[in-house]
């Protein structure tokens, strides 16, 4: 009876933990992010960072997302450059861990981080030192997005063709500082990468005219033709608009076989933006998708479907068969078939993935006359309709031969 009562206390024990996992932590301080309370998503998010489990990366991505989203910069570059370290750190295959998984759940392994998002860490970083005014750091986070990129590529991986938004970034805030070699080497990659990639024309024009490339600038010519108002010049500046649209997709359990977790979409309402001057109204522009986090997300979880199912099935016969062998060390059928029980009963899909991340970045460019500008914002949504003035910036400084950075989040 000894044994029973404490196979009945496992039991109990795992019951609970399966059901406080990542999925049910994070909804409280998520719901208060997407309701704008910053605060107090903040506050639940740093008791869970506290706690210092498994899923500690999750929440340093999601605490710097809030502090990001409040436009709280410095504590965003904080907790990122931990979630930065954390990602390396649990970057390895724990041999304890995978046996872990296996007999109880996945969520015995640290939190590693998908490929794309490590890449959105440093992105992030990248966005939070330009829009503090942090110009060199901004700069290295760019140089670090590069890297790895180019590191997962000479690994056999494809990450161009889902990152197009970190490679133009880059190579904008390398513009932005005058660094026009390295903007030039980032623009024409992103070229061969996209062809296609928004707001490149012009960027490669004015470059190469810069650069003195004439060959390049006759090519680019041919291609972009109708881009002919490219240059930036005594009297112009630039905005670009960084823009955080949706929300990123949420895991749950496949209905198929509900230890295998897919990904389901999320409602809301935006598609794009458009970015107007209020003091002419004939200027504006549309933003564009640079990169899909929801269809890269869903992409890269069905890649893995297969290995995620085969895993599932081998746990549930090594479950199987660690009951059997609790029935035959002990004698006694009911003491087996309660540790398959408990075994079986614990397990779940993995439903963690950073849950705060919008569905797509996008970004507009806006040529602007020099001097103090209002900038208006409308959304697009689904079916094409528009709501005016989601948002505003009066006084906007447009530098001559200046590029200027603002962000904004769909509040949906």
């Amino acid at each position: 009876m000894a044994a029973l009562r404490q196979f009945l206390l496992l039991a109990s024990v795992l019951f609970v933990s399966g059901c406080a996992g990542y999925a049910s932590r994070i909804r409280e301080p998520r719901n208060y992010f997407e309701s704008g309370n910053y605060e107090a998503a903040a506050s639940k998010l740093k008791v869970l960072v506290e706690a210092n489990d498994n899923d500690k990366l999750l929440y340093l991505m999601d605490l710097g997302m809030v502090y990001h989203t409040a436009r709280r910069y410095p504590e965003a570059i904080k907790v990122f450059l931990e979630a930065e370290k954390l990602a390396e750190i649990n970057d390895y295959t724990s041999i304890s861990q995978e046996v872990g998984s296996v007999i109880g759940n996945d969520d015995a392994k640290f939190y590693r981080g998908e490929d794309f998002e490590k890449i959105l860490i440093n992105v992030y970083l990248a966005l939070d030192f330009t829009l503090s005014g942090q110009w060199d750091s901004a700069l290295v986070e760019c140089r670090k997005v590069n890297h790895k990129l180019d590191l997962m590529i000479s690994q056999g991986q494809k990450p161009y063709e889902r990152n197009a938004f970190a490679k133009y970034l880059a190579a904008a805030l390398f513009e932005s500082q005058g660094e026009l070699n390295s903007a030039f080497v980032d623009y024409r990659q992103l070229r061969k990468w996209r062809p296609d990639t928004p707001y490149l024309g012009k960027a490669l024009l004015r470059v190469s005219d810069r650069l003195a490339a004439s060959q390049e600038f006759a090519e680019y010519q041919a291609t972009y033709g109708n881009e002919t108002d490219f240059r930036l010049g005594k009297d112009r500046g630039e905005v670009v608009l960084i823009l955080e649209q949706g929300k990123a997709p949420l895991k749950g359990p496949s209905p198929h076989m509900n230890l295998v977790p897919i990904f389901n979409r999320r409602n809301y309402r935006s598609q794009s933006v458009i970015l107007r001057d209020g003091n002419d109204k004939s200027k504006s522009v549309k933003s564009q998708v640079l990169f899909d986090i929801e269809q890269t997300a869903i992409n890269e979880l069905n890649l893995r479907l297969a290995a995620i199912t085969a895993k599932k099935l081998g746990g549930v016969a090594a479950k199987v068969a660690i009951g059997y062998g609790v029935e035959k060390a002990t004698d006694n059928k009911l003491l087996g078939l309660l540790a398959r029980y408990i075994l079986l009963a614990s397990d779940k899909a993995d439903l963690r993935s950073w849950t705060t991340l919008p569905a797509t970045l996008q970004i507009a460019r806006l040529t602007l006359p020099a001097g103090r500008r209002d900038l208006e914002l409308d959304m697009v949504d689904r079916s094409g309709g528009q709501t005016r003035n989601i948002a505003r910036w009066t006084g906007v400084d447009v530098k001559p031969g200046k590029i200027l950075f603002l962000s904004y989040r769909t509040p949906d």
